[in-house]
């Protein structure tokens, strides 16, 4: 172990893309050591407040201190319940309450705060499964809770491990004026769900803005239909009418029958819906909606983001001037850093309006050759600014023990993707 004197290498621009180093990790390589919480991506409320999910809570900061808030009354009972998420993501409404989804007892339920997270009341949530919450991804916002997604799976395929079949369900839970919760009846979407990934990329299956909720998923296809790859469809409900609009097919993503294939959906600040539709080890491939918050009104032809890229695990945001900014695991064979394998990295891609994509950016070299996830998370506070959760996984066990504690790190982008640097404790205040 050595100390140096003076300003730590974290705190300054990288120098990118990052080469993670075996067995030196971001502490040890740039004097990385910051005091806000790493458990988790951040999200930021309408004051653009910072706010981390924990596995047994929910970390803000209030008066210059990170604290956790790891209990709720239910709604219902009264009990004291505690605050156990099972997701990473918090969401926020246009009063500035905080939402997420936590466990109990087997049960599920959706957690609500009145006072900026320093206190929740929990409401249950009706059967079991896999959810996803509607996050602010850069011009969505709720007036009431945010929808949300169940996905109940019903159907596996022993002859295809990536095949799943899932009951897709949304919920609109509506807030009363004494502060309580109604979950309602779920809408039910699509009983051939191929499913949700969630633990890379955090890809957004709902985005919303007034009386529109719009949602995007894929299906499962039968083996012997020899599909171009899982078919991804959109759709709209509207709060006002009731009534949900007829799915649209937008796209393929190879390969068919992946459950790694979940698409991403967001909207610029004219309304417009942008998807992205999920691979396992290809191209991503994009639409664009031809008319304002609805996805029955038309849509672009699906295009490739690249040329031949290996891709998986969308995580994807829209900036404040519509750009559209894309992170995502990309398989790479380089000779400069892996003379004889191939090798994974986390790599960036942006789209301005009327422009095509840029081109793959290597944000993160992995340490080592073969296999290697990131656990990604890309998302976007109220000012534009772009933050980045990831932590480095390698097939080989020996990298994976030789550091105690979170190997989870926070990359921020302040000027929209240009230059990335490690998120400074300063950072995450404004």
């Amino acid at each position: 172990m050595s100390i140096h004197a003076g300003r730590a290498p974290a705190e300054n621009p990288l120098d990118i893309p990052l080469v993670l180093k075996p067995y030196s990790h971001e502490n040890a390589q740039l004097g990385y050591l910051p005091d806000y919480p790493l458990d988790n991506q951040v999200y930021f409320d309408l004051d653009n407040s910072p706010f981390i999910a924990a596995q047994d809570g929910i970390y803000t900061q209030r008066d210059g201190v990170w604290l956790k808030t790891d209990s709720a009354v239910h709604g219902v009972s009264g009990d004291r319940v505690p605050i156990l998420p099972v997701l990473t993501k918090v969401a926020f409404d246009s009063d500035n309450d905080v939402y997420c989804i936590s466990r109990d007892n087997g049960g599920v339920l959706l957690y609500h705060s009145r006072d900026h997270g320093a206190s929740f009341t929990a409401w249950p949530v009706p059967g079991s499964g896999s959810f996803d919450l509607e996050n602010f991804s850069g011009h969505n916002l709720s007036d009431g809770p945010p929808p949300f997604a169940r996905f109940r799976e019903t159907e596996k395929d022993p002859n295809l491990i990536w095949r799943r079949i899932n009951d897709f369900d949304l919920f609109l839970p509506v807030k009363n004026t004494d502060g309580s919760i109604e979950i309602g009846t779920p809408v039910r979407i699509s009983d051939k769900c191929i499913g949700i990934s969630l633990h890379s990329g955090i890809p957004s299956c709902i985005v919303s803005r007034g009386n529109r909720v719009h949602v995007t998923w894929g299906e499962a296809t039968e083996p012997d239909d020899n599909a171009p790859g899982v078919p991804t469809f959109v759709a709209t409900y509207d709060r006002t009418a009731g009534r949900l609009s007829e799915p649209v097919l937008v796209g393929y993503g190879p390969p068919a029958n992946d459950i790694h294939n979940t698409p991403c959906i967001t909207m610029d600040s004219r309304g417009y819906l942008h998807v992205l539709v999920g691979t396992h080890g290809r191209t991503f491939k994009y639409v664009h909606s031809l008319a304002s918050d609805r996805a029955d009104g038309g849509w672009s032809e699906a295009v490739d983001v690249g040329d031949g890229l290996r891709q998986t695990y969308v995580g994807m945001v829209c900036g404040r001037d519509d750009t559209l900014h894309l992170v995502f695991r990309l398989w790479r064979n380089d000779p400069e850093y892996f003379p004889a394998g191939y090798f994974a990295n986390l790599a960036y891609m942006s789209k301005s309006p009327g422009k095509p994509w840029s081109d793959a950016r290597p944000l993160v070299i992995a340490p080592f050759s073969e296999y290697s996830i990131f656990y990604h998370r890309l998302t976007i506070d109220r000012t534009g600014r772009l933050f980045l959760s990831y932590d480095y996984w390698s097939t080989f066990w020996f990298y994976r023990t030789d550091h105690r504690g979170t190997r989870r790190s926070l990359m921020l982008s302040p000027d929209g993707g240009a230059t990335w640097r490690l998120a400074g404790s300063d950072d995450l205040v404004q």
